[in-house]
């Protein structure tokens, strides 16, 4: 569970968060337009290096609750609580512009990572994130950071992506908490909405901005669709929209239409002429590490015993793994991400030289990308690619916050007291932003190494949760949704009081002994597909209806193998196809069939019911 931490001060936003700007002869930033005196009960950091965009120069920081108060050299008030932070460098809080907080960097699932991802990105001084694609849950997570009922970075999220049916992030298989399909396509009509409803709906659920992916439909291997550039106008009218993008043509598409932010480089390619001269004023993420990461953990480069690495459960045991067995990955994914990360890194440059305003985005929790030091990595491959150490800087803080609108950002009266006490000058070497000795927070100050053990924060009633604990009740906490759902006591079994459109499931959806309904009330039911229709649909996904357990049915992927032929549940190339089951018991495919219809099995086979309990019918197989 995550409790609140001691002296947690709640983020505020101050009444006069956004009056001018005063400084005196010296640089030094006042803290009231009149000249009044300063409130009582400050908190200084006294003695230190105060860096951003305008140098370095040794400077106090006054501090009153969540607000900077002034940066100055003048004494501080008698009443004022002093942190000695001699020989330190002062830098404002970092911002990483591109996160998925709810997924891990693993292959595969491996359970629940929210808690993790959060404090990772503490730790590493990134104190203020945005999600772009992930469940709507986020935006509760968001409400609960900004009230001061969970200790986390400052959060913007838009919530899963708009994209075309079976394109990216989908391209393969359907998943709710990551993509809402927008098409005109009658067939689907059930499945999508119309990309303006679709947007609308998420805005009204909270979200800070819309995420949609415009992918060229020859850049993947998948038969794809791509997003309408008429459905992509109608999101882009109703407010902020951020655009995955993959080539130069998505870049002109995405600016024609509106896109106020382009969530990569163009990573495929050198960037055309036409396409840079479009970004002037364009914020652009840079994502470099994130195409990098899968090379790196291959070849070694990523140190994965590095104790920096906050990662969530069995992520680290994944990559260990796949270093050990690389044949488990996709053929050539490792080799075209190496050439995606040399030609987004190339792109750069070009991008600044354009005047894009070139934003650092991890893509933390895409494969092999940690939070928090994702970051790093990211202002690491700026450097590579040519920016000086103080611009890394200054793209990671006060360009980051003023574009996308955090409250922190800059060492100035009236912003958010966000700040990082570094060991060492980061305008020497952007690896010094890593060398953290304390966080401020909402003005707490935090040791770096507290931050590993701490309490978050959170509870009941928060509208997210990652353990029971924060559920209350007859309830346990779907690890996949961070919601509360009526607990189940026995994961997969055939009677599991759920009722006849959920199924009871791990809380972890692994092998805990722990059980929570799923979906939980009011989701999409996971029980609404026919196992004689086969109605699982949009079609361009791989995917069969079978039997959960005892009372539901679901969409599950199918495969290539046949009726007699072995099979697994773990692994694509080795399920079922379409209107065959496998066996639990000797793990071969056998066809379905209605027991309460006319026999059609195929040769001498008939239609043998199957129960979920003695006397309960549930299915058929030919047998």
């Amino acid at each position: 569970m995550l409790f609140t931490a001691p002296g947690c001060t709640p983020p505020a936003t101050p009444a006069d968060a956004h009056r001018p700007r005063q400084t005196d002869e010296s640089g030094e930033t006042a803290g009231d337009d009149t000249g009044g005196a300063p409130p009582a009960g400050l908190l200084v950091l006294h003695g230190g290096t105060v860096v951003d965009g305008a140098g370095a120069r040794v400077m106090d920081v006054w501090l009153d609750g969540a607000t900077t108060w002034a940066v100055t050299s003048q004494d501080p008030p008698a009443d004022a609580t002093i942190v000695d932070v001699s020989g330190k460098f002062i830098t404002a809080g970092l911002v990483d512009a591109h996160v998925h907080l709810a997924h891990s960097g693993a292959t595969v699932w491996t359970g629940d990572p929210l808690e993790q991802n959060l404090r990772a990105n503490l730790y590493h001084g990134v104190l203020a994130v945005y999600d772009l694609g992930g469940p709507e849950v986020l935006f509760a997570v968001r409400d609960a950071a900004e009230s001061g009922e969970l200790l986390a970075p400052h959060v913007k999220a838009t919530g899963p992506f708009l994209t075309a049916v079976g394109s990216h992030p989908c391209e393969s298989a359907p998943n709710a908490d990551l993509c809402t399909f927008v098409a005109e396509d009658a067939d689907l009509a059930e499945q999508v909405e119309s990309a303006s409803d679709a947007a609308h709906a998420r805005r009204a659920a909270g979200a800070d901005a819309i995420k949609v992916a415009l992918a060229d439909a020859d850049f993947t291997a998948w038969p794809t669709t791509r997003l309408d550039l008429g459905a992509l106008a109608d999101i882009t009218a109703g407010g902020t929209t951020i655009a995955h993008v993959d080539e130069n043509i998505d870049v002109i598409d995405a600016i024609g239409a509106g896109v106020a932010v382009l969530a990569h480089p163009v990573f495929a390619g050198p960037m055309s002429d036409t396409a840079l001269g479009m970004v002037a004023g364009v914020p652009v993420e840079t994502t470099v590490g994130a195409f990098a990461a899968v090379g790196d953990v291959l070849a070694g480069t990523t140190d994965l015993s590095d104790p920096g690495l906050v990662l969530g459960p069995g992520v680290l045991d994944n990559w260990i793994y796949v270093r050990a067995h690389p044949e488990v990955l996709a053929d050539g994914w490792a080799l075209a991400s190496d050439d995606w990360a040399s030609d987004a890194r190339d792109n750069l440059p070009l991008l600044r030289d354009a005047g894009a305003v070139v934003l650092p985005g991890s893509d933390a929790g895409y494969y092999f990308v940690p939070h928090g030091t994702g970051l790093h990595r990211e202002l690491a491959a700026l450097v590579d690619a040519g920016f000086t150490p103080l611009e890394a800087l200054e793209a990671a803080t006060a360009t980051a916050s003023d574009t996308l609108g955090f409250p922190g950002g800059r060492l100035e009266p009236g912003r958010a007291a966000d700040l990082l006490v570094l060991n060492a000058d980061p305008t020497e070497d952007v690896a010094a932003l890593d060398d953290i000795d304390q966080i401020v927070l909402s003005g707490v100050v935090y040791d770096r190494e507290d931050l590993l053990d701490m309490d978050l924060g959170g509870g009941p009633g928060l509208g997210f949760c990652t353990s029971a604990d924060d559920c209350g009740g007859a309830q346990a906490c779907d690890g996949l949704s961070h919601v509360c759902g009526p607990a189940c006591p026995s994961p997969g079994a055939a009677d599991n009081d759920c009722g006849a459109d959920a199924y009871c499931l791990a809380t972890d959806a692994l092998s805990s002994e722990d059980g929570v309904c799923h979906p939980p009330p009011g989701a999409t039911s996971a029980g609404d597909c026919d196992l004689y229709t086969q109605d699982c649909a949009p079609s361009s996904y791989a995917q069969a209806c079978v039997p959960f357990d005892g009372d539901t049915n679901g969409c599950w992927t199918s495969g290539p193998r046949t009726a007699g032929q072995s099979c697994s549940w773990d692994d694509a190339d080795l399920a079922c196809g379409v209107g065959l089951y496998c066996s639990l018991l000797d793990f071969r495919c056998y066809t379905l069939c209605d027991p309460s219809a006319a026999d059609t099995c195929p040769g001498s086979q008939r239609c043998t019911e199957q129960l979920s309990a003695p006397g309960v019918p549930w299915f058929g197989v030919c047998l």
